[in-house]
């Protein structure tokens, strides 16, 4: 494969970027769009808490490497993580890959599958524990509150009901995640490997064998760099994560700012997590689709109307993801040519 066959797929996605962009704006809101220092202001720090997020992830990365990556290659393994998750399903996500990203810059196959795992560990961590901080301090009327629950109607009512019951089953099967990556990392390696051995008994199954044989002692390997790990590691590790997470989910109270939207901007910043935990069900590329949805029926009682609302959606995901998609084809051609 020659380089330009990788440009040529790169400058295709980006064609895509753009029609996706000009087939959702809508030109009629931006007149009631006020363009004042406020507006500004707020997108700019909505960009700063973006590049917080991502500083925090290159350093993370750069961390659990022991600082044997360079800043730039924490950040092109960053690029490339979030890129994967933007282009797969939400329940996929990049982490998957990122053992293979590590490995090619040069870690060891050890270490890149315990960085793997450990960040991995750290992200569901975080999520599980802070989702169940949040319902449980949080006044469930307006966690799950939407707009059409002014109207006291009966489809609202379901709606409501049907985020909340989303929520509570998505943070149980991530605390389960959580408990198990943490068996799995720090305990018990082999007793994954031990199920899925015998789940290659059964026939039509055999022929995986040899590849549960290698995840087997990549587990292995994994733990053994886990257990050399004290608590200091992982309470600085877990530093890094909140951090992104937080600045991660801050990005829309920016964006209400901006839109100077009437509201309580602590609770808008809480809904993020309700709106996360739901795509995180979503079978669509990075929730795609399912965000913008949730995001007009989440936000519409702190926005005027539905086309301010669809144009703040829009902006919203400008900053947050677009940007994955536009760097992910940009570095990815570029980082397969060097190994080619």
């Amino acid at each position: 494969m020659k380089k330009w066959h990788l440009w040529l797929a790169a400058s295709i996605g980006l064609v895509v970027i753009a029609g996706m962009m000009i087939r959702e704006f809508d030109i009629a809101a931006l007149s009631k769009i006020h363009l004042s220092s406020q507006f500004f202001l707020g997108v700019g720090i909505a960009v700063l808490l973006f590049a917080i997020q991502n500083l925090m992830y290159t350093l993370r990365f750069r961390y659990l490497s022991q600082r044997k990556l360079s800043l730039s290659q924490s950040f092109r393994i960053n690029v490339l993580c979030e890129f994967t998750s933007a282009v797969t399903p939400s329940a996929v996500g990049g982490s998957g890959l990122a053992f293979v990203y590590l490995n090619r810059e040069g870690m060891t196959m050890g270490r890149s599958i315990f960085t793997m795992f450990a960040a991995l560990l750290a992200d569901e961590a975080f999520l599980a524990i802070s989702c169940c901080v949040l319902y449980l301090c949080v006044p469930s009327d307006q966690l799950f509150c939407t707009a059409s629950d002014t109207g006291a109607t009966v489809s609202s009512e379901w709606l409501k009901g049907g985020i909340h019951v989303v929520f509570l089953i998505s943070t149980l099967i991530v605390t389960a995640w959580t408990a198990i990556l943490y068996v799995l990392l720090l305990h018990r390696p082999q007793l994954l490997g031990w199920v899925l051995k015998a789940c290659c008994k059964i026939p039509g199954l055999r022929r995986f064998q040899p590849k549960i044989e290698r995840f087997s002692n990549d587990m292995t390997l994994a733990s053994q760099e886990a257990k050399l790990e004290g608590s200091r590691f992982w309470l600085r590790l877990m530093g890094y994560t909140s951090v992104a997470w937080l600045a991660r989910f801050a990005i829309v109270a920016a964006i209400l700012f901006a839109f100077q939207c009437q509201g309580d901007m602590l609770i808008a910043w809480c809904r993020q997590w309700v709106m996360w935990m739901i795509s995180v069900l979503s079978p669509t590329p990075g929730g795609s689709g399912v965000s913008e949805l949730m995001f007009r029926l989440y936000y519409a009682d702190y926005l005027p109307d539905a086309s301010v609302a669809i144009l703040a959606a829009m902006l919203w995901r400008a900053i947050f993801y677009y940007p994955f998609l536009v760097m992910g084809t940009v570095v990815l051609p570029k980082w397969i040519g060097k190994r080619l």
